[in-house]
């Protein structure tokens, strides 16, 4: 900030790369505009605070709060995979939290494009979701949509069709980042084919795997219909297993 130099701000820009004609342009500016306002109006520790748009030279900017840390994707490649159990379950407590309050929102925000390039692991261990779909409401045509709304593998597949695309398309695309980061499994290898994540993984408990195959199922009534319950399942298989080995350690001879 040239104001405020001990401020730091993170700028997006609206890519018109796809954009093919003036009438296109201006829905996209106008679905700009529209979705600057609503994303101003949210407030919640796991999303970066927006507090300004514009245009220069034609194009769109939005003005948003600089997030420390790494993706975890930088994260993963630094660490390698898989990740500690706990460790995994405490980030999914926290995007379960950010996505039920977008989910929350009237009308509801489905971020659509949750990855591990877009989560923010801060200094202090808080999670972030950034990139969160500014022109997500243009829909200029299906191939267009397909590449704006997602990234193939960890999108749910009823956004590469006619299918709407509601909480449990974030559902979907939470368990496919769980599995990738407790198995070290790449999804876009397989798009929509994910093998049992315990099958990868020996290591997880079954129910966390069970758990994570019913938020991948292609169908969406299939899934959970939240991504709280989602993270209810997760908790309650980690549960489990805690029981047991305290139960082993209780009967162990001395």
């Amino acid at each position: 900030d040239l104001r405020l130099s001990t401020v730091t701000w993170a700028i997006k820009e609206m890519s018109q790369s796809q954009i093919t004609g003036p009438l296109e342009l201006q829905q996209a500016r106008d679905a700009f505009q529209r979705e600057a306002e609503l994303l101003a109006g949210l407030t919640h520790p796991g999303l970066p605070r927006v507090v300004d748009h514009f245009e220069q030279d034609g194009k769109a900017y939005l003005v948003m709060e600089f997030v420390p840390g790494m993706s975890l994707l930088a994260v993963a490649r630094r660490d390698g995979l898989p990740l500690p159990l706990p460790r995994v379950l405490d980030w999914s407590r926290q995007i379960c939290d950010v996505l039920d309050y977008l989910h929350n929102q009237s009308p509801p925000i489905i971020f659509r494009d949750l990855k591990p390039a877009n989560v923010m692991l801060t200094p202090d261990g808080r999670i972030k979701l950034i990139d969160f779909g500014i022109a997500r409401l243009f829909k200029p045509g299906k191939e267009r949509d397909t590449q704006a709304f997602g990234t193939m593998g960890y999108s749910a597949p009823e956004q590469y069709g006619r299918g709407q695309t509601d909480a449990r398309s974030d559902v979907y695309s939470l368990g496919v980042l769980l599995h990738q980061l407790l198995t070290g499994y790449d999804p876009t290898s397989t798009p929509f084919r994910l093998p049992p994540a315990r099958q990868v993984n020996s290591a997880l408990p079954a129910p966390v795997s069970d758990a994570i195959a019913r938020a991948v199922d292609s169908n969406p009534d299939a899934r959970f219909a939240t991504v709280r319950a989602f993270y209810d399942a997760l908790q309650a298989g980690d549960a489990v297993i805690h029981q047991s080995t305290a139960f082993s350690e209780a009967i162990r001879p001395a």
